[in-house]
């Protein structure tokens, strides 16, 4: 029998039920990168604290590359204990597998929250095919980040919530208008959202040089 799925927490929406938010996407991009199989388990946005605190997961720390600061957040992955190669029964396929652990998981299931906390465990897990997480161009790329979506967050966030559930629109909503000191309704019309982007743009022109450095298609090159 196989050993279970990993499992990732991402945010629900309206029907069609399907991943999009960008955060969750970072890690799902990593788990088919890798070919990792795994499960997803939607939870609505008001729901997330109450799930994570009943799992036992502790909070965010303090100074996590979370934009808001969030104590419990998606995307999260269970990484079950069957697939700790220090409990599971051994496996001589295993160094032929891309998707096959290496032995550095602990013998219970494990709750890991923060995309880039993510990312890193699961390139100790599952070193093939490789990451490249410690570039200077990552480096880069995460300090730039959220100065931008501190600008173009409002700009974005009216058109996140029209596919929201209602649930978590109601969440949403207050909760993301008290985080950037504005009101989304204000940045409705073409005007603000064209103001917002006009003010990223020297950050966006520096994320576009760090593109254009080895002259794409991604950041590091043909890599």
């Amino acid at each position: 029998m196989s050993p279970p799925e990993l499992v990732l927490y991402d945010l629900a929406r309206v029907p069609p039920t399907r991943c999009w938010s960008f955060n969750p996407w970072k890690t799902r991009l990593i788990l088919n990168y890798k070919r990792i199989p795994y499960k997803t388990h939607f939870l609505e946005m008001p729901d997330i604290a109450a799930h994570h605190t009943a799992l036992g997961v502790p909070p965010n720390a303090p100074g996590s590359s979370t934009l808001l600061a969030t104590p419990y957040t998606v995307p999260m992955i269970r990484i079950p204990a069957a697939n700790n190669p220090d409990t599971a029964s051994p496996n001589p396929q295993a160094s032929a597998n891309p998707a096959s652990p290496s032995p550095s998981t602990k013998s219970q299931d494990k709750y890991i929250m923060d995309s880039a906390l993510i990312a890193h465990s699961l390139e100790t897990l599952y070193p093939s095919p490789p990451l490249k997480l410690n570039t200077p161009e990552q480096h880069v790329i995460e300090t730039l980040w959220p100065r931008i979506m501190r600008i173009l967050g409002p700009a974005i966030l009216p058109s996140i919530a029209s596919f929201l559930t209602p649930s978590t629109r109601d969440y949403f909503i207050p909760t993301r208008e008290a985080a950037f000191g504005i009101k989304l309704s204000d940045y409705e019309h073409p005007a603000a959202k064209e103001r917002a982007w006009k003010e990223a743009e020297p950050l966006l022109a520096e994320l576009a040089a760090v593109l254009k450095e080895r002259e794409g298609p991604f950041v590091l090159g043909h890599e």
